[in-house]
């Protein structure tokens, strides 16, 4: 269960293999658990003890992946924040949290300084530069023992707390324990049966927990990590080639804009044996184009922050273009359920529901987080009698492939990310020209949905959708902010005076089909 030991054994079993990768360093698993051990233990010689919060502001690097596991051997929690966060959002998850260090990135720091920092954050740690105030990442290993951290760290102990977007406009902490981290990856390697030995590319933000799974991933599989601090089409196509990559996870956005590359068709990818997708809608005819250019095996991977990591797999068998229906159906499903997972779709009253029937989708898994931190109602809600009520609308058919459908609680996926509209309606409701807005996600070849707001104004009063993009900017992180804005003369409501969503959502979505 301990995370730290995996790469401790890799440097005993593999001192000189190479471990990781990032632009133009490498070290063997030996050198990296060194990188980890005295990361861990120069926290601890800060003054961090067990259980104590650590923040991470970062892109995609080797730093970041010794981080996660330096703080998983030393017994700290990871908070990882999203590298796009606006200055308020990163704020509230610093103080929500109870963080006590934060470790960024230098591009990050100019951010930071427009905050309050909580009095608790005392501990600064700059990855790539020397600034004032902050302590240097390679000073403080250099100054720091390579020798295994003494803290003894237990399945139940928390390893991480990820922060999702919630309907009430806080992000919420989701508490991952060791256990439930390990129990997730238990699926993925015996699901999947991940190549071996080989290179295993990290593209996908390593903030997002389907990013940073690949960490583990490699761990379990003796993968040599191949990271890219962010995705660019011609890069990753770079990085195939030249590392020989087995195994890369995207997100469907990627697989598209490596496909439109111009010279796409004359890159060696033949190493390429396993392609890992999820994170996002991907239409059927994107997939079938990938299945032909890649000549890769495929799996997609179901899951989400709650459920502590992947429970469907939609794996490589699944992946067959043989002209059937049931197989192009197979295509617009996300799979079945894990081994170590158990989806039942419930109706209202708790009870499973036939199969092809709609019904509210709910897992029992040992990856299960334990709850949102420091909200017992709300986990109280999500968690009942040991099953996760996802509020995602789903069916099963009668082979037990899993179909979502709609979303109770309008989670917007777009390009990998998870997106709740309440926290962007907040937003545009500060602007003095808007009346009512509801923010709503339509569909989009890139992303699989795109964030849109639709606006009704107040009477008399002016305001253009560039203004209104403007206005959002400085508060909501990139991928938040909405791609476009409408404006109806008046938004329609239902008969609790709410706004009616579905009925506004419907315009856009005639003609498509919205799964996750």
């Amino acid at each position: 269960m301990k995370i730290g030991l995996l790469l401790q054994e890799l440097a005993q079993v593999a001192p000189n293999g190479r471990g990781i990768v990032f632009e133009d360093q490498s070290f063997s698993w030996r050198e990296m658990n060194e990188r980890v051990n005295r990361l861990a233990n120069g926290l601890t010689a800060m003054g961090l003890t067990k259980g104590d919060k650590v923040a991470i502001l970062a892109q995609n690097s080797h730093r970041f992946v010794e981080t996660w596991i330096a703080l998983s051997k030393g017994g700290f929690v990871a908070v990882a924040l999203n590298s796009e966060s606006a200055p308020p959002e990163v704020a509230f998850i610093l103080e929500d949290s109870g963080a006590k260090a934060l470790l960024a990135d230098e591009q990050y720091i100019e951010r930071i300084g427009q905050i309050a920092l909580p009095p608790a954050v005392s501990r600064l740690i700059c990855f790539n530069a020397k600034a004032d105030g902050w302590k240097n990442y390679e000073e403080l290993l250099a100054t720091s023992s390579p020798q295994e951290p003494v803290t003894d760290v237990a399945p139940e102990d928390v390893r991480a707390l990820l922060y999702t977007s919630g309907t009430t406009g806080n992000p919420k902490g989701c508490v991952n324990t060791h256990g439930q981290w390990h129990s997730s990856f238990k699926n993925f390697v015996e699901e999947i049966a991940p190549p071996r030995n080989e290179a295993m590319l990290l593209v996908v933000p390593l903030f997002v927990g389907y990013g940073s799974s690949f960490i583990l991933s490699a761990l379990l599989t003796q993968n040599t990590m191949i990271v890219l601090q962010r995705f660019r089409p011609d890069a990753v196509l770079d990085a195939i080639e030249r590392h020989k990559v087995a195994v890369a996870g995207f997100v469907p956005t990627m697989l598209i804009g490596m496909m439109n590359e111009p010279d796409f068709a004359r890159r060696d990818l033949s190493s390429l044996k396993l392609i890992v997708y999820g994170g996002s809608v991907i239409a059927p005819a994107v997939l079938k184009t990938a299945l032909e250019k890649f000549k890769s095996g495929f799996c997609q991977v179901f899951g989400m922050t709650e459920a502590g990591g992947f429970i469907a797999f939609l794996n490589q068998d699944d992946h067959r273009v043989d002209g059937s229906e049931r197989m192009e159906a197979r295509l617009k499903s996300c799979g079945r359920s894990a081994r170590y997972a158990k989806i039942t779709i419930v109706d209202d009253d708790g009870n499973e529901v036939p199969p092809n029937e709609l019904g509210e989708l709910t897992v029992r898994s040992s990856s299960t987080v334990t709850g949102y931190w420091n909200k017992p109602a709300e986990t109280a809600a999500a968690i009942r009698n040991g099953a996760l009520y996802t509020g995602d609308v789903a069916y099963k058919d009668a082979d037990g492939y899993i179909f979502i459908t709609d979303r109770k609680k309008e989670m917007i996926v777009s390009g990998g990310m998870n997106i709740y509209p309440a926290e962007i309606e907040a937003v545009i409701y500060r602007h003095p020209a808007v009346a009512q807005v509801a923010v709503i996600g339509v569909p989009d070849d890139k992303w699989g949905e795109a964030v849109k707001a639709v606006v009704e104004l107040k009477p008399g009063i002016a305001a253009t959708a560039d203004e209104l993009m403007e206005f959002c900017a400085p508060h909501l992180a990139k991928q938040k902010r909405p791609k476009s804005f409408d404006f109806w003369k008046s938004l329609p409501t239902g008969a609790s005076g709410k706004l009616a969503k579905k009925e506004i959502r419907d315009v856009y979505w005639k003609g498509h089909e919205r799964k996750i």
